[in-house]
Order: structure tokens, then C-alpha cells, then sequence
């Protein structure tokens, strides 16, 4: 974009009369995955275990098990350092959407517009039953 502005204004066009509008990508969205940290491997939670149901972390390898000191599956996921996409974190943007495998949730915070068919906002829910996600 800057070599072709540069031979624009260079051939006499005038640097007001150029227009151009940049596209890219979004930032890194994932931390510790592609933002450059080291990436610590999957892992219960510090602290004692849950009481509630088991959360199965498919891809990652983790069954741990649910406690409601955690408000949401994202901040649980958080705690045992599984990687996961998140942005807003109030159910409106959707990039935690994720599947789920095995299992219910119940939203504890309404999202703006529920997800589709077997998935599940994460940074809203939190586990209703035993539950397997495909993170």
C-alpha cells in the first residue's frame, strides 16, 4: 500500500486524492497459544478440587472437576491453563463459541443471541451436568 501511494504522488497525483483503506487481521485473541508466552500444559485447577460435575476438556486431555467459585466455563478453563478464544466476555461477540461433545450447561449471564445447535458460549455458562468440550 505504501509503495503504491508513494508512486502515485510520485507520477504528480496529488496525496489528498489517494484513497485506501487497509484490511488485516484481528489480534491475537488466544493468550499464551500465539501470543509469544510460554505455554504451560493443561492442569487442574490450583486449589482443592470441585464438588460439582466433571468438566472434560477433549482436545487438552483434562477431566477436572466443576466448582461454582469459578463463575463461568471460560474462567474455569482459564484456571487450568486449557486454551481457549475469547473476547468480550459477556456473550455478545460469540468467538468463545464452542462444542459440546457430551453434556448441558445453563447460562448464568443471558447472552445477547444464543449459539447454535451443540455449542455453547463459554464465557456464559457454566456446566449443568458431567460435560465433555471439544477444547
Amino acid at each position: 500500500m505504501t509503495d503504491m501511494r508513494d508512486a502515485l504522488t510520485a507520477s504528480g497525483l496529488v496525496g489528498a486524492r489517494i484513497h485506501s483503506e487497509l484490511f488485516g487481521a484481528l489480534p491475537a485473541i488466544n493468550p499464551g497459544v500465539v501470543d509469544g508466552a510460554p505455554r504451560v500444559p493443561p492442569h487442574a485447577p490450583d486449589g482443592p478440587p470441585g464438588v460439582g460435575p466433571s468438566v472434560t476438556f477433549a482436545r487438552s486431555g483434562l477431566t477436572a472437576s466443576w466448582s461454582s467459585d469459578y463463575g463461568t466455563i471460560l474462567d474455569f478453563a482459564e484456571a487450568c491453563d486449557v486454551p481457549t478464544r475469547f473476547s468480550c466476555r459477556s456473550g455478545v461477540c460469540h468467538l468463545c463459541e464452542t462444542g459440546v461433545v457430551a453434556g448441558t450447561t445453563q447460562y448464568v449471564q443471558a447472552p445477547l443471541e444464543l449459539p447454535g445447535p451443540g455449542t455453547v458460549l463459554i464465557c456464559s455458562a457454566a456446566p449443568d451436568s458431567d460435560l465433555v468440550l471439544d477444547l
